[in-house]
């Protein structure tokens, strides 16, 4: 019997030990991007040289990823432009440019030359980039106004695609 309890309270002190060491099992923070997960939190300086953090964003979001040199990129921002201006608000756009993968003056002229209105965030390092396991470029995920993930997307959507999902973000 006393060898009976003594596993049990092995077992338990190893279960509990393993709740105790994986922190996500106790709390909703996120450590990589995942749709029904909430948002990883992450903070970037902007191109105006304003610090954004996710979490102060209090309405759904629409993160792009993406490189001045990206082709579809380029032949994407118009309708994010369009979107952004035909929601007025209802949602926000953080175009983090993934800069270890690109040169911050180029997309500094990226930005003029469309004349983008939304944040433009420079992940420096890349951090941000492997969090939300960008694997190529554009790549864009959908929060909700709760801070979870709804869609994520690789690769230009269609406009029509692009507007439903924004559609169904911004009334989740």
């Amino acid at each position: 019997m006393k060898k009976a309890l003594f596993a049990l309270a092995v077992i338990l002190a190893l279960v509990g030990y393993s709740f105790y060491s994986n922190g996500n099992l106790f709390t909703e923070k996120e450590e990589k991007a995942a749709v029904g997960f909430y948002a990883p939190d992450f903070t970037l300086t902007g191109m105006d040289g304003k610090e954004y953090r996710l979490s102060d964003v209090q309405k759904p979001v629409m993160i792009n990823f993406w490189a001045s040199w990206c082709g579809p990129c380029r032949a994407e921002t118009p309708d994010l432009m369009r979107l952004y201006d035909k929601y007025n608000g209802k949602f926000e756009i953080l175009a983090v440019n993934v800069t270890v993968n690109d040169k911050e003056e180029n997309a500094k002229k990226f930005v003029r030359f469309f004349g983008m209105k939304f944040p433009v965030l420079f992940d420096r390092e890349g951090d941000i980039a492997e969090k939300y396991q960008v694997m190529g470029f554009p790549t864009n995920v959908f929060v909700d106004k709760k801070g979870r993930v709804i869609h994520i997307t690789n690769g230009v959507l269609p406009p029509e695609k692009l507007e439903k999902t924004i559609q169904d973000m911004i009334g989740s």
